[in-house]
């Protein structure tokens, strides 16, 4: 590895068991965005306009050295991507990991990056960074997206179909955006990854370590690395018409009655036979008025959408362990994704949770213990009288992946 990228130890034992920067002393900020309290943020920006807040994060720390980032992506639970610039006209070699120390020691002094996604899933000291955040609703939250690139590297210009929080974790990054919005992109044809091909920027900024850069959806940018440097893109999700309403329909399909057919006791002679007649049309539409008009069953549906896992969650490390024994241990339980647990009060001031798809009927005495599982601080034996049924919820929970110990 060249002078312009770091260097990875040969004798770095630590690299095959993913190693950590201690991270004990997370100072989280009061505030996110400088001077503007969120509320503020959410009135004046949010899905309006970008915000560049230079020391959003005073004093900032990687939770991971740039070595321990390069070997997290050797692991086979995490979703990494290489993608180093060529020489030519947008020429792009872009690799799914995982990868191997050899791969780091070959790449030259510039021109790749490194992207892992879900990071928050994999280390729990950048979970802890979701809280910066804490003012959204946890089921609008999608990952920490954790880049290492090194000088000169970059995606290219790009827009995101979300929005998204450009945290500098590491060294120096110069964002170009243009303000805006992106109606139609046109992309660079030919190539392997989604380029503008027609980016204008109108802001120029360079980020320093603890600076923050926040874009609404389809606002164009480009990073480019100024030396070696980590950037932490904190996601938010946000459902496509089209994704979520076929994700209804999916779900109101598979409640219909199959044997409930179309029927006119009541039909009256007609002098046209191909007239179609309002009494279908009436039909139908009552079957979708059905839906939209029970509140009660619209929020169960969206509820069990919306905490929908993206993938299917792979063995913890306690696996081998009983549910009970880890938990009196001390370990902390916790969703295995944050949008993957959510829940709505209802009128009778009971709970309905939703839990990867699932939806389970609570208490209202569960409310207080399922908030704190749901917090980033977590849930621990002995922070609630639990009741034995909901310690059996949690066990189910957590033996099909959905909850896990930090």
């Amino acid at each position: 590895m060249g002078r312009g990228a770091f260097r990875i130890d040969h004798d770095l034992a630590a690299y095959e068991i993913c190693p950590l920067l201690a991270f004990l002393n997370m100072q989280i900020p009061s505030t996110f965005f400088g001077e503007l309290s969120s509320a503020e943020f959410l009135a004046e920006y949010w899905q309006k306009k970008p915000l560049l807040v230079r020391g959003a994060w005073p004093g900032f720390e990687s939770p991971l050295t740039p070595e321990a980032f390069l070997a997290l992506s050797s692991r086979t639970d995490a979703f990494s991507r290489l993608m180093v610039r060529l020489d030519g006209n947008h020429k792009w070699d872009v690799r799914e990991g995982p990868f191997s120390k050899a791969v780091f020691e070959k790449m030259p002094d510039s021109q790749w990056t490194l992207l892992i996604q879900e990071v928050d899933r994999l280390v729990p000291e950048v979970r802890e960074m979701l809280q910066v955040v804490s003012f959204l609703p946890n089921w609008r939250l999608d990952d920490i997206m954790i880049s290492y690139a090194a000088n000169g590297g970059g995606v290219g210009a790009h827009t995101d179909n979300y929005d998204v929080f450009l945290l500098q974790g590491y060294g120096r990054r110069r964002w170009q955006i243009n303000t805006v919005p992106v109606v139609e992109e046109n992309l660079i044809e030919g190539i392997d990854v989604s380029i503008l091909a027609d980016f204008e920027p109108d802001c120029d900024w360079v980020l320093e370590t603890g600076d923050m850069l926040y874009l609404p959806p389809k606002i164009a940018h480009h990073g480019v690395a100024l030396g070696p440097c980590m950037t932490f893109s904190i996601g938010c999700r946000a459902p496509g018409a089209l994704e979520f309403v076929t994700g209804l329909l999916d779900n109101v399909l598979s409640e219909m009655d199959p044997e409930e057919r179309y029927s006119d006791p009541h039909l009256k002679p007609g002098s046209h036979p191909g007239l179609m007649g309002d009494q279908v049309i009436e039909w139908a539409k009552s079957l979708i008025q059905s839906v939209i008009d029970d509140k009660a069953a619209l929020t169960n549906l969206v509820g069990k959408i919306l905490s929908e896992p993206r993938r299917e969650a792979e063995d913890g490390p306690y696996a081998h362990l009983s549910f009970e024994d880890v938990f009196a241990s001390g370990k902390t339980l916790k969703p295995y994704a944050a949008s993957q647990v959510i829940y709505v009060r209802n009128p009778d001031a009971t709970i309905t949770l939703f839990a990867a798809g699932e939806m389970i009927s609570l208490d209202a005495s569960s409310l207080p213990a399922l908030q704190a599982l749901i917090s980033v601080a977590g849930l621990k034996n002995g922070d609630f009288d639990l009741d034995p049924d909901f310690l059996e919820l949690l066990e189910g929970l957590w033996e099909q992946g959905t909850l896990i110990f930090q």
